[in-house]
């Protein structure tokens, strides 16, 4: 029998982008002590630009569509996206898990489920199917949805056309690593050049009905113990500071 580890399981209400953040982050630091993963499942409650923690504050004029609206800096790396018509998900191992120092692996573990559980959802469509990225960009545009990497979920529609759908990045500490991701469900006003999978499929899938689904199953791949849970009194503090020091400040939003 494989021993499985105990999961705080987190699926929360939609939140402006300095909290979303700021609770991944405050997760991430509390898995160093604790030793515990988190599984967290959460929405945006406005259009939102997330820059990667890399990306320059002056590259956002590349996206006009989204000049009116909020942005926040991950801590992750990778593109910017766009968040408005998507399921967010994020999770948080400790140094101690397998997989937590095998970047492909643990992309791949993660990806693999999604891919399953998004072509059962979508399985009244005809000749569309989701399959994992392995023709790579030789660029890296703005958005994260319009670049190509291993691993990245791409929606093959009867056109033969590939469209990504999910995209993840991560930020290793010493304590853990913090993997989230974008799931594209359906098309944003504020960037209609990335359809999601309502435009290319006919299907809505409901930001609800996912966040149902894909735990049980993801649990099962990583051999994880789910227990559903909310922010401690503890990690809500500590969230509510990073939140005010580090995502609300244009220090860290504009650092590059």
């Amino acid at each position: 029998m494989v021993n499985k580890i105990d999961c705080r399981l987190q699926i929360d209400p939609p939140a402006d982008g300095a909290w979303n953040m700021a609770v991944d982050e405050a997760l991430l630091a509390e898995a160093h002590v604790s030793k515990h993963p988190t599984l967290r499942f959460y929405q945006w409650e406005r259009p939102t630009l997330s820059l990667g923690y890399f990306q320059k504050y002056a590259e956002r004029s590349h996206h006009t569509g989204s000049l009116k609206e909020d942005v926040v800096r991950r801590l992750s790396g990778g593109g910017a996206i766009l968040h408005d018509q998507e399921l967010t998900y994020s999770l948080i191992l400790p140094a101690s898990h397998p997989l937590a120092g095998n970047t492909q692996a643990l992309y791949s573990a993660v990806h693999h489920v999604l891919v399953q559980i998004l072509q059962s959802a979508i399985a009244d469509a005809p000749n569309c199917n989701f399959e994992s990225c392995t023709d790579l960009s030789d660029s890296d545009p703005f958005l994260c949805f319009q670049r190509r990497f291993e691993g990245d979920i791409l929606l093959k529609t009867p056109d033969q056309k590939k469209h990504k759908i999910v995209g993840s990045a991560q930020r290793r500490r010493q304590g853990g690593v913090l993997q989230h991701g974008s799931i594209l469900l359906a098309m944003s006003t504020v960037a209609p050049e990335l359809p999601g999978i309502q435009e290319l499929t006919g299907i809505r899938i409901q930001p609800e009905t996912l966040s149902l689904a894909l735990p049980t199953s993801l649990a099962k791949s990583l051999k994880l113990n789910l227990i559903p849970d909310k922010l401690s009194h503890k990690l809500k503090n500590s969230a509510l500071q990073i939140r005010l020091k580090k995502y609300l400040c244009d220090r860290w939003t504009n650092r590059r």
